[in-house]
């Protein structure tokens, strides 16, 4: 099920990943293989009229399938990420800005508009990084949406999007990057992500092209892989790459941790991530200027295959470092979804027990922080369940070690991938980034409330989660706007 790559031996995905440079970003390199493999996905994406929503993070109409009695979300197949930062040979005076501003919106709105909004079309985001804001519009900085709590517990205004920080199994290595704007791509169609590319940003002649307006920093290209009942992506592009561990890759795993991450019941539902919905997260309400915005983190985390399929006690080992000690499963099979709705989010007892015995689950620990611990009322009024997920993540894989096209922030040398690793570009939305922290503070073992499972428990990292299998390579908190202000946010305001 897995053999429809043999031509694609390691010379040849060497060959295709270095052909990925400044004069072809809307190039996919080893991506390539992906049409071979699963062509077009079945779904229509002729656009007609399209009303896109306000929440840039949403995909509209995403499949839903069943896999071992549990619900599971069908994203989009292909996920692109360019990082950039405003063209330093530009003067940024206001009127430039607001030109830029123009000009971007309408180039976006050009090249969207042939596609649907639904996983089969064209959804993109538009994120500002904190540089933009403290370097273009320092004087309206005080209009970002504030986050009540922390400001609260720190006596000082604290800002819904953080710097990005170190967390305790980050290596020193781990680079907090501090670029300016971030577009994010998704289609299950490789042939429109080229397309919109190359319009934005390699062909000058293009009424669409905005390259002269930003400084690109890199080009990050992720996929989703099928999985469940049809051929592994994750593991055909693995193998493809030469991955070390890629045959350990369960055949119809939709990541190559094996672990569907996708449950509908996992993920923050409609836009439970955005800054005004949950009451008392943000200063934000329903008519704000970032209504329907949010929060996201976005990172590129290194995959040891080997070391996570060579846990002692095979799967059983995997299932309770990836979701409890406590999880039930068949003992005849080895599923790989497994139920992570409310009904299995783990209390704060549990999860002590856990470390009790010396190994905590990689999803207890995140429960503490990511899932409502009792039913709220939102502000639209909807009552949101205990065990509600909080969190709208995107997980994509990716066998470029860390990006496919960089600029090294030191001396702009540009890059592009050699070698071929399994990695995982990692995006979570959130209403505010001390949401994101505080869940990746209990993946090390420190819980929202202070307690510390490593120092009172004795427990050991390696045997925390799935920290011992993960390396974080670059981290950044951005901004992600409505759809009405995605475009240079807050320079209309300049006078």
């Amino acid at each position: 099920m897995v053999d429809r790559d043999e031509g694609h031996n390691r010379r040849t995905f060497l060959k295709r990943a270095t052909a990925i440079g400044i004069g072809g970003l809307a190039g996919r390199g080893v991506y390539d293989i992906l049409d071979g493999i699963v062509g077009q996905p079945e779904r229509a994406y002729a656009a007609g009229p399209v009303r896109r929503r306000q929440e840039q993070y949403l995909v509209d109409n995403v499949e839903v399938i069943l896999d071992n009695g549990v619900t599971c979300a069908i994203p989009p197949l292909h996920n692109d990420v360019f990082t950039a930062k405003l063209n330093p040979n530009i003067t940024w005076t206001t009127s430039a800005l607001k030109s830029a501003q123009s000009r971007l919106e309408k180039a976006l709105s050009t090249v969207e508009a042939p596609y649907s909004s639904n996983a089969a079309g064209l959804t993109m985001v538009i994120g500002w990084g904190l540089p933009f804001f403290d370097n273009y519009v320092a004087a309206l900085k005080s209009k970002l949406p504030v986050d009540l709590q922390l400001s609260k517990e720190t006596g000082t205004t604290q800002y819904a999007v953080l710097d990005a920080i170190k967390f305790p199994s980050d290596p020193s290595s781990v680079l907090l990057e501090n670029n300016e704007v971030m577009f994010k791509m998704r289609s299950d169609s490789a042939n429109i992500l080229k397309s919109v590319e190359s319009q934005l940003f390699d062909n000058s002649n293009s009424n669409a092209y905005i390259g002269d307006l930003f400084l690109l920093t890199s080009k990050r290209i992720g996929f989703l892989g099928r999985g469940f009942d049809k051929v592994s992506i994750a593991k055909t592009l693995a193998k493809a790459a030469n991955v070390p561990g890629w045959e350990k890759i369960p055949d119809n795993a939709q990541l190559m941790m094996g672990f569907t991450s996708t449950q509908t019941a996992a993920l923050g539902p409609d836009n439970i991530p955005s800054f005004e919905t949950l009451k008392g997260v943000t200063n934000q309400f329903p008519s704000g200027y970032f209504a329907s915005g949010c929060a996201m983190h976005l990172s590129h985390i290194e995959e040891d295959l080997v070391q996570w399929y060579g846990i002692d006690g095979g799967y059983g080992a995997q299932v309770a470092r990836m979701f409890s000690p406590n999880t039930n499963f068949p003992v005849d099979s080895t599923p790989v979804t497994l139920p992570n709705g409310p009904a299995n989010v783990a209390n704060k007892a549990q999860l002590l027990n856990e470390a009790s015995i010396g190994v905590i689950g990689h999803n207890s620990a995140l429960q503490q922080a990511t899932r409502l611990p009792d039913a709220v009322v939102d502000n639209y009024g909807r009552t949101r369940a205990a065990g509600t997920a909080v969190p709208l993540r995107e997980d994509f894989n990716t066998v470029d070690n860390p990006f496919a096209w960089w600029r090294d922030p030191d001396n702009g040398v540009e890059h592009t991938t050699t070698q071929g690793a399994a990695g995982l570009h990692f995006v979570a939305f959130v209403p505010a980034s001390s949401k994101f922290h505080a869940a990746r503070n209990a993946m090390d073992g420190v819980l929202p409330d202070g307690t510390n499972l490593y120092t009172k428990y004795g427990v050991d990292p390696k045997s925390a989660g799935i920290n011992a299998a993960l390396r974080t390579s670059h981290r950044q908190n951005y901004l992600i706007p409505p759809r009405a202000h995605r475009s240079f946010p807050l320079v209309e305001l300049l006078k």
